[in-house]
């Protein structure tokens, strides 16, 4: 016989004769207590389990956060140290000046050159204002 297992839980219709019987010194009003036990025993695992679980979870999708802020750092800080950054500049004047529009007179549009490089970085401001003095 299992834990759960009974002379009742064996019947396919409980018949009035099983009432009496008891189950070594135990009767069917304990059965009942004890399951009513096990039960609130493992639901109160289960709730535990959750707790942890979702515990877990938040854990898992801050971490995930952190990693992307990280990942957005190391993309940003990697494109500190690209060359471009590190022309002289007289060398990214002239990057600039063949950047220049054909035109003899410059129309200042935010979205196009000489304008749009002055909105790249301060150093980038300079380069451009300077070209154009």
């Amino acid at each position: 016989m299992s834990d759960l297992e009974t002379p009742y839980s064996r019947a396919s219709t409980p018949n009035t004769s099983h009432f009496a019987i008891e189950l070594k010194g135990k009767s069917i009003r304990n059965t009942i207590t004890d399951r009513q036990r096990q039960l609130d025993a493992v639901l109160l695992e289960i709730s535990g389990l959750e707790t942890v679980m979702d515990s877990i979870t938040n854990m898992h999708q801050q971490l995930i956060e952190e990693k992307d802020k990280i990942v957005q750092s190391t993309t940003f800080h990697k494109g500190l140290v690209s060359s471009l950054w590190c022309l002289p500049t007289e060398v990214l004047s002239q990057f600039f000046h063949h950047c220049l529009p054909e035109d003899k007179y410059l129309s200042p549009a935010s979205m196009l050159s000489p304008m749009l490089l002055t909105r790249i970085c301060r150093p980038w401001r300079e380069v451009a204002v300077g070209i154009l003095s």
